[in-house]
């Protein structure tokens, strides 16, 4: 009988834990010290929109040289699934591809334009995180690529696309955000 009594003040015990939502941890700023997850190279030099993954248990955020590599991640079973947020520079806010600005925005907040002409940091097939719709519709105007409402709606198969890898050198793509005209004359 103790011994039931005791299981059973050990389950309840175990049952009663805070309920209370844990806050969000903010975004923090990218230094050029950050280093990517995956490829291990600093996400500052690269072109195009990063993301930062926060889990839980972790004071600092996981980073990713593009976006499609954090999505992959929470999609990736050998990975941590205890995510708190996941943010993403804010294209809507930040017109210059090049140079992104600390301006980011929740991903499970954000529309994305895919197989647009823009490449991800590692020259890759991108999904570019906006707050705003109708910017993103004006991205798609001047670069091309189609509209996906929410990051549940980008399939897999897209995230694991290789896209057009062209004979440009890979270092001017990066550079470039994985525009072909980048580093042509005119």
């Amino acid at each position: 009988m103790k011994k039931l009594f005791l299981l059973l003040s050990l389950v309840l015990l175990a049952s009663c834990g805070d309920d209370t939502p844990k806050e969000k941890p903010k975004p923090i700023a990218l230094t050029p010290d950050d280093v990517g997850y995956y490829m291990q190279m600093i996400v500052a030099d690269h072109a195009g929109p990063k993301a930062q993954l926060w889990l839980d248990d972790k004071s600092k955020p996981i980073w990713f040289v593009d976006v499609r590599d954090a999505i992959t991640f929470t999609r990736t079973p050998e990975e941590a699934d205890n995510i708190a947020v996941i943010y993403a520079h804010d294209m809507a806010k930040n017109p210059d591809y090049r140079n992104v600005k600390d301006i980011w925005v929740e991903l499970d907040k954000a529309v994305f334009v895919i197989k647009s002409r823009k490449k991800g940091g590692m020259g890759m097939p991108e999904t570019i995180p906006f707050s705003d719709k109708k910017i993103a519709q004006d991205f798609i105007k001047a670069n091309g690529g189609e509209l996906v409402n929410s990051v549940a709606e980008i399939s897999d198969d897209y995230l694991h696309s290789l896209g057009d890898m062209s004979e440009m050198n890979p270092n001017e793509r990066m550079k470039c955000g994985g525009s072909m005209k980048c580093g042509s004359k005119k």
